[in-house]
């Protein structure tokens, strides 16, 4: 009888996996197309290599890479569930002599720092923020992949190589703050490869993030970053579009956070929001814990509550017909809740990748004191602790400006998440409050207006074309 290739072994345990097991983790099996896609970000060498799998799977990307590397290679998988570290075994006995599958989760093996190359795509899912332990102090982590990919890093020795498959959302937003500053102060950022499309690298897994590809070295930063900006999930990575880019041309900010693409120079020259006076903060209302003060009626005393159902284009509507309530009672007073009457401009918190604009803008100007869902974010001129409304032209200008084909482009490049922090937001680039107010000036903020005439108005406004 023929043994099972190591793609057979893949796809088989993939399918037994259940929904309820990988909705739990957040684990996604390799499909043999990326896994040789990531194999061949490692550096050539005509010398054996000691290779480390984190939580193996069905062993496909360790035993890839051992395919790939010299005879007399070694691989440790390490994978806690019993019939994937079976399938680990099998996969890799078909490569390599060397072979030790420890059936154990990553976190109970204590490691050396003496793996030549270590390849790992780990599960996904969050956890509650944890300290993890290194020999530069703790670092920490919100999520099981950076917990992974914390201990890939430790286990490498000097020079040594390690590619991950891992979600996008790393590199930007404060959860990952503490992370990003630990991994690129100790080691080189050679690699990132950003799949394309959400739908098409791991067909069979019915995954949502946005993933790519890292590769990290244990050694000083090379000059130049290896950027896959829109790779493909077949066919050779050598051969898709790439460009090689200065790191610091990459990074943004104190936070580090970590673009695909450089900037746009037409962008340079602006400040950040928050540098602009401009800040940006969450809506207030967690409706789950305030049940009792919503209404579906206007109440004395009460204010109008709004939702994302309530932007409608670049203009914020009140009430309108959805089943959400759209005012709180008077009790919201007591509760922090409240927002000052003014104008503003809200954000929606939440988009994908496949939308027409990553960035949802509305402008609102409210008579009353109002309410946000914590869905929405809201820009305004005060601080983290206190709410100070905009000036009317320079919240319809900013509008206009987050509604702008350069400002989704930016924003694309900086998150994959489909959420829109509010963090990433106070960094994007903007012009001053009077050139908002300019701005708005020069065209309404309504519906009417198209993405032409926005774009071609702001090229005119700073001489762009």
């Amino acid at each position: 009888m023929t043994s099972k290739t190591i793609a057979q072994i893949r796809n088989e345990a993939a399918a037994s996996l259940s929904p309820e097991r990988q909705q739990q983790w957040e684990q996604f099996l390799t499909p043999a197309p990326v896994a040789e896609q990531a194999a061949s970000l490692f550096t050539p060498t005509c010398n054996p290599v000691r290779i480390l799998d984190l939580g193996s799977g069905s062993g496909i990307l360790s035993a890839v890479t051992a395919k790939r590397s010299s005879h007399g290679s070694s691989v440790v998988a390490i994978e806690q569930d019993p019939a994937l570290a079976a399938d680990s075994e099998a996969s890799l006995r078909q490569v390599c002599d060397d072979v030790e599958v420890i059936n154990k989760s990553i976190f109970d093996v204590l490691l050396e720092s003496s793996f030549d190359r270590v390849i790992l795509n780990p599960p996904y899912k969050k956890i509650s923020p944890t300290v993890i332990v290194t020999s530069g102090g703790g670092v920490k982590v919100t999520n099981l992949y950076a917990a992974f990919l914390v201990t890939a890093i430790q286990a490498l020795a000097s020079g040594g190589e390690c590619v991950a498959i891992i979600p996008r959302s790393w590199m930007n937003g404060d959860y990952f703050k503490d992370f990003r500053k630990w991994m690129l102060s100790k080691c080189s950022l050679d690699v990132l490869a950003v799949y394309e499309s959400r739908q098409e690298h791991f067909k069979d897994m019915n995954i949502l993030q946005e993933i790519m590809l890292v590769k990290v070295s244990k050694q000083p930063q090379t000059k130049k970053v290896t950027v896959y900006a829109d790779a493909m999930p077949v066919g050779s990575l050598e051969r898709q579009p790439h460009e090689s880019v200065a790191l610091k041309a990459l990074l943004m900010g104190r936070d580090r956070i970590v673009r695909v693409r450089q900037q746009d120079p037409r962008l340079s020259n602006f400040r950040t929001m928050a540098d602009q006076g401009l800040w940006v903060s969450t809506g207030k209302l967690v409706w789950f814990r305030n049940r009792d003060v919503l209404s579906d009626v206007e109440e004395p005393d009460g204010h109008p509550l709004y939702w994302s159902d309530n932007q409608d284009g670049m203009v914020t509507v009140h009430p309108v017909e959805c089943d959400r309530e759209q005012w709180v009672t008077n009790k919201a007073d007591s509760r922090k809740v409240v927002l000052p009457a003014g104008s503003y401009c809200l954000v929606n918190r939440f988009s994908a990748k496949e939308q027409r604009h990553r960035i949802y803008a509305s402008y609102l100007r409210s008579g009353v004191g109002f309410v946000a869902d914590n869905k929405l974010n809201y820009v305004h001129q005060g601080t983290s602790r206190q709410t100070v409304p905009l000036d009317d032209k320079a919240a319809r200008g900013l509008t206009l400006w987050l509604s702008s084909s350069i400002i989704d482009e930016w924003y694309r490049q900086v998150s994959g998440s489909t959420q829109v922090n509010a963090t990433d937001l106070r960094q994007m680039p903007c012009p001053t409050k009077n050139q908002l107010a300019t701005l708005s000036d020069l065209l309404p903020v309504s519906n009417d207006v198209g993405q032409d005439r926005i774009d071609e108005t702001i090229e005119r406004l700073f001489s762009w074309a």
